[in-house]
């Protein structure tokens, strides 16, 4: 069987019901193939049934099927290629245009344009006559008059591939799971092909070819653009729009994934150096949604944190928030964030990650503590630069007095909002927590305020800029839970002195003999260095530590760094070489200083 007849839209106990209004459905045997055609608008939605299942699509437009799919066009068009959550958005032909684009994705891991598999894979391997992907395609496309070949270049949907620093393609077991599906918009009338790949010789399809279904949607329906997120043992949690996104849409169309929701890149008729000086000469407004917020609240709620988290808590009074990170047993960061105190049985925690809570929960259920943790839906807006505080005032006179890390709950004209005198920016800044239901009027009353001295709307990478000229830690390039706070630079945040704190003992081996510790970089001219480039001794082959961040700083017009190198090169002043492309070929000399080369001493955002 190479054909699959259209089902009724009816319910599938075995997938995920409908997203919307549905035109017919297909069941695609395991180790068969489909043609099929969909027009202009409509959806098609992908779904892996049991789990660790490829499915290779095909997609012709143009007169008589006569313009296929192309890698290299949608390589070349997209800047994407290798596999990475949401795939590229838009596949386009050999004439460059579009065919479709992913809207959804649950699973965000595929493989971008290796071949559908051929007859000559399971040959080399040894199972000769075994059936193939691109076999089935030849036969079920031949009616339609499309000439046969003996591998289709295919989107491989599911297929969990990868390129390893040597340059080797590997694959392994699907990442996806029963139900996981791609959703795609048809861009013009197309014949577009799938399959339930029959690969049962390696992990490809974990080991046992299962079935696809397809689903084809009504055109004129609207689906959310989103992406699926998994973390631990957590539910999926797909893509969202904050508070503010509907106001952001109207000022770019550059969004892109972060943490699970759309954040502005730049935004359009500025830019992000525009956007940058802003913050740096003036106000900026940026919107920091994807951070998570944890309430912490019971008897034993002071007892949790102070085992916790780094800092030391038996100061922090009502209305005051502190810096420092969730720790690991054996001295790792597991996140960094902020504690807020609201009193000795409530307080809440912001940071990164989604797995903060459930870490948390766990920790009092072992410990025995009468403790509750729970996510908290708020929204936040960050405004930053040298003028915010006199924007603020104008609505809330009482920031006037809010000191450094200090909190205070107010209404915005009749907004209820948590405003944080905190920032991620290295300038004097607010962080304005509210109910997503508020986002918009708070977003419009904002900027409205910062009209007459310049606010500008700022995305993710002046901010990435901004924060690194400070020293700012992001999970991920300076720190993860194999990371201790001696290294990422925050050593000083961590109160060994508590009687009870959580990896003790190994933060205090470590903080004697630390493998690495953080430093800035001034680099000589304007090359700018890249996450996990090497650190040498000047004039040596070896190593001394890598870049774990960088970027051009305009205010210090230079190329900066932040680093970790071993404690003996660690010195300021001392003189390191980065090596650019392998390493060898090219070396930049750079300088070793604070963390933040702009500001070290904070005194910007102690004003």
């Amino acid at each position: 069987m190479t054909t699959a007849l259209p089902l009724p839209p009816i319910a599938h106990t075995d997938i995920p019901p409908p997203l919307g209004k549905v035109v017919v459905e297909y069941r695609i045997a395991p180790g068969e193939a489909i043609a099929y055609s969909v027009t202009a608008g409509q959806f098609i939605q992908i779904i892996d049934v049991a789990g660790s299942q490829c499915s290779d699509f095909l997609a012709f437009g143009g007169e008589h099927h006569s313009d296929p799919l192309d890698a290299t066009v949608t390589r070349t068009l997209t800047g994407l290629a290798v596999p990475q959550a949401g795939l590229p958005s838009k596949l386009f032909s050999q004439s460059m245009q579009p065919l479709t684009e992913v809207i959804q994705d649950t699973c965000g891991r595929h493989d971008s344009f290796l071949l559908a598999c051929t007859a000559r894979y399971y040959e080399d391997a040894g199972y000769p006559g075994h059936p193939s992907c691109s076999d089935n395609f030849n036969r079920v496309l031949a009616p339609y008059g499309i000439a046969p070949r003996p591998g289709w270049p295919a989107l491989n949907f599911f297929y969990n591939t990868s390129v390893d620093g040597h340059g080797a393609i590997a694959f392994a077991e699907p990442l996806s799971r029963p139900g996981d599906y791609v959703l795609l918009l048809a861009h013009q009338d197309l014949l577009c092909a799938s399959s339930a790949c029959p690969d049962d010789i390696d992990p490809a399809n974990g080991w046992q070819p299962t079935p696809i279904h397809l689903r084809i949607y009504a055109a004129g329906q609207t689906f959310e653009r989103a992406m699926g997120r998994r973390v631990a043992t957590l539910p999926l949690r797909m893509t969202q729009a904050s508070a503010f996104t509907p106001s952001i849409h109207q000022l770019t169309d550059d969004l892109t994934e972060y943490n699970g929701f759309w954040v502005p890149q730049t935004f359009a008729h500025q830019g992000d150096q525009a956007e940058y000086w802003a913050l740096r000469q003036r106000a900026a407004l940026m919107d920091l949604s994807a951070l998570r917020k944890f309430d912490i609240a019971g008897a034993d709620a002071f007892a949790l944190l102070q085992y916790a988290f780094s800092r030391n808590l038996e100061k922090l009074a009502a209305g005051q928030g502190a810096y420092g990170c969730l720790l690991t047993p054996h001295g790792g960061i597991v996140d960094d964030g902020i504690v807020f105190c609201f009193g000795p049985t409530r307080y809440r925690y912001v940071g990164n990650c989604d797995t903060d809570g459930d870490w948390l929960q766990r920790i009092a259920n072992d410990r025995g503590w009468h403790v509750t943790v729970e996510s908290v839906r708020l929204h936040n807006l960050a405004l930053q630069g040298p003028l915010s505080r006199q924007v603020l005032k104008t609505l809330v006179p009482e920031v006037e007095f809010l000191a450094y890390f200090g909190f205070l709950e107010a209404h915005i004209q009749g907004i209820p909002v948590l405003i944080s005198r905190t920032g991620y920016t290295g300038e004097l800044g607010y962080e304005l927590f509210v109910h997503p239901q508020d986002g918009a009027a708070l977003w419009d009353v904002l900027t409205q305020a910062g009209a007459p001295v310049g606010l500008l709307p700022l995305g993710m990478k002046a901010l990435d800029r901004a924060r690194i000229e400070a020293g700012l830690l992001a999970l991920g390039h300076e720190f993860d839970d194999l990371t201790s706070p001696y290294q990422a630079g925050i050593g000083w945040a961590v109160a060994l002195k508590k009687p009870d704190l959580i990896g003790k003992a190994a933060l205090e081996a470590i903080r004697r003999h630390p493998p690495r510790v953080a430093v800035g970089l001034v680099l000589e001219g304007a090359e700018v260095a890249t996450h996990g480039q090497p650190i040498f001794a000047a004039g040596e082959w070896w190593r001394v530590g890598q870049i774990t961040s960088a970027t051009f700083s305009p205010i210090l017009n230079t190329s900066i760094a932040m680093a970790q190198v071993v404690p003996e090169f660690a010195e300021p002043g001392l003189v390191v070489e980065v090596g650019l492309l392998d390493g060898l070929k090219r070396r930049v000399k750079a300088t070793v200083g604070p963390l933040a080369a702009f500001d070290p001493t904070k005194s910007r955002v102690r004003v």
